[in-house]
């Protein structure tokens, strides 16, 4: 059992690929922003952090370097890293700790010891104290008030932009569970691809994103908004052409991690396998906010699937409420509820 200094400050850290959300004990949530900075010269002086660095991506400024630190879910630039980190743990705190911050993150469900230590020490190099990591699935699935006292085997798939982490978890404890690096942002690299392959127009992946998002759909219809050439390219003369096939190229593009979930399924026990037939599983993150991914994976998994009520806070809501009871943390995690 850890014991804590009381006037220690606690800090709760969903450092993912796309963004990062930190949550002061006692004070909530206090930071969201993109996973994003941004360089200036060869000595790289940072200029622009989160928003403001992302609104750079895809923008061909002179002698300035957008960097996304992480990669697939894991650490790609630790010196970015550490930058943006130390920046944004300054705003959330607004003040210098006299005591370095005890910090509670998040680590890929299956992730290497490399990758794991990578993570830990960019967020001691950027000003935290003690270190306390929990499975992102787990985390998750506390977020999103699963019960972590009861027996039963529940799926979760927690799918973020550069990873997707796949738990059966019981009882608190993880049965099962595996990390694919493969997310959102190979949505992303997908239709930026297929645009450039049928309509020779060539995009960065920050435009994709924003095909993705008004698109928002595996099935055509369901796509709310529609996309046009003009919507994607900076060409003045691109016409008003619709980009057709977005919805069944994300839909096939997502077969990977369904495929990835039901080989984790099939190697359960009988007894285990019918468990989460008998109970929905749960889908978090980003992409749970595409409309008919629920229906992809139970069609896909054979398992009613349904998406959590805010998928893109459960990993930090779960950690938060770790760090507001850190005293209790045990190897299952049973005690954390919301």
């Amino acid at each position: 059992m850890l014991r804590l200094l009381p006037w220690k400050t606690r800090l709760a850290v969903d450092l993912g690929t796309a963004s990062c959300h930190i949550s002061v004990q006692e004070a909530g949530l206090v930071v969201r922003e993109p996973t994003v900075v941004a360089f200036e010269g060869d000595r790289r002086r940072p200029i622009a952090f989160g928003a403001e660095a992302k609104q750079m991506l895809d923008r061909e400024v002179s002698d300035v370097e957008v960097v996304r630190p992480l990669e697939g879910g894991v650490v790609a630039d630790f010196d970015a890293a550490v930058v943006l980190m130390r920046h944004l743990i300054h705003e959330a705190l607004g003040h210098r700790p006299l005591l370095a911050p005890t910090v509670v993150t998040g680590l890929p469900t299956r992730g290497t010891q490399v990758e794991n230590r990578a993570l830990v020490n960019v967020l001691r190099a950027a000003g935290a104290g003690e270190v306390v990591t929990v499975p992102r699935a787990l985390a998750a699935a506390i977020g999103a008030g699963l019960p972590m006292d009861q027996p039963e085997c529940r799926l979760i798939i927690d799918m973020g932009a550069g990873s997707t982490d796949i738990a059966v978890i019981s009882g608190g404890m993880l049965a099962a569970g595996e990390t694919i690096h493969y997310g959102g942002n190979d949505l992303d690299e997908a239709i930026r691809r297929y645009v450039h392959r049928r309509y020779r127009i060539s995009i960065g992946s920050a435009r994709a994103e924003d095909v993705k998002i008004m698109a928002g759909a595996l099935r055509p219809e369901m796509v709310g908004e529609e996309v046009r050439l003009s919507d994607v390219s900076d060409d003045n003369g691109a016409g008003a052409e619709k980009l057709d096939g977005i919805a069944e190229l994300m839909r096939g593009a997502l077969k990977p991690a369904a495929a990835e979930a039901l080989w984790i399924i099939e190697r359960l026990p009988e007894a285990q396998m019918e468990e989460i037939a008998q109970a929905d599983s749960l889908l978090t993150g980003g992409c749970a906010q595409l409309r008919g991914i629920t229906e992809l994976l139970s069609e896909e998994l054979a398992l009613r699937v349904t998406a959590a009520p805010d998928p893109l806070s459960c990993t930090i809501l779960g950690l938060e409420a770790i760090a507001n009871d850190l005293d209790a943390l045990s190897l299952d995690g049973r005690r954390f509820t919301r």
